[in-house]
């Protein structure tokens, strides 16, 4: 079986919509293997992942960066908070190159990481600011900052109760806000914002799991604030 084929057979055996994966093609699963490779290289000295993702990357961490992919308009630039080593943006990244993207992690070593990867991989639309949420994207030289052009997505930064306020609390770039979720599903809480997507998907070792974005309404805009002008 082919690289290409065997992401399609995993994406399908997890419930994903396959239809829409239409840039599963033998460049992303080259690249998708170059970066899991590095990742693995990299863990030998340096705490990047846990152990159960490293044994098997093809499984929980590229299922949950395909259902990032799909959950999020490719006009949208996306931001990975506290992307730690990549997941879900830089699985995005290798899928879909041509996508603005913004990695923002505060560890050192980590966004050396995500760094050394995006000039082997040649990912050229992907940003990394070391950083913590929320901070200013007009410093990205990639990221539009106009007004609901971003959506911001994180897999464990918060607890996934607290993660749709920290996730808005960037100001009116925010257009999206994507949240990963496993069995425990609390509440968005954000009256600015209703879901207008989600994928169901399910792995055997982790049980049902779910993508949502909530974008912000049109009846209730945001300001122009950013969170370096507060």
């Amino acid at each position: 079986m082919s690289r290409a084929a065997n992401l399609l057979y995993r994406a399908r055996a997890s419930g994903l919509p396959v239809d829409r994966l239409t840039d599963l093609t033998a460049e992303a699963a080259e690249r998708l293997t170059a970066f899991f490779d590095m990742r693995a290289r990299w863990a030998t000295t340096h705490n990047l992942s846990g152990p159960r993702a490293l044994h098997d990357p093809w499984g929980l961490d590229l299922i949950d960066g395909l259902a990032a992919a799909l959950i999020s308009p490719p006009t949208q630039t996306l931001v990975d908070v506290g992307a730690g080593s990549g997941i879900p943006g830089l699985v995005v990244a290798c899928v879909a190159p041509e996508r603005a993207i913004v990695l923002i992690e505060p560890l050192a070593k980590r966004t050396a990481f995500l760094r050394s990867v995006c000039s082997r991989l040649s990912l050229k639309r992907v940003r990394i600011m070391r950083s913590r949420w929320p901070t200013p994207l007009e410093s990205s030289a990639i990221a539009s900052a106009a007004p609901g052009t971003a959506d911001v997505i994180s897999r464990a930064v918060v607890d996934p109760a607290d993660w749709p306020t920290l996730a808005a609390s960037g100001g009116a770039v925010v257009g999206g806000v994507i949240r990963m979720l496993a069995a425990r599903r609390p509440p968005c809480g954000l009256p600015d914002f209703a879901i207008d997507a989600a994928v169901d998907y399910h792995l055997p070792e982790h049980g049902a799991r779910r993508v949502e974005r909530w974008s912000r309404c049109a009846a209730h805009p945001a300001t122009t604030d950013t969170p370096g002008n507060r």
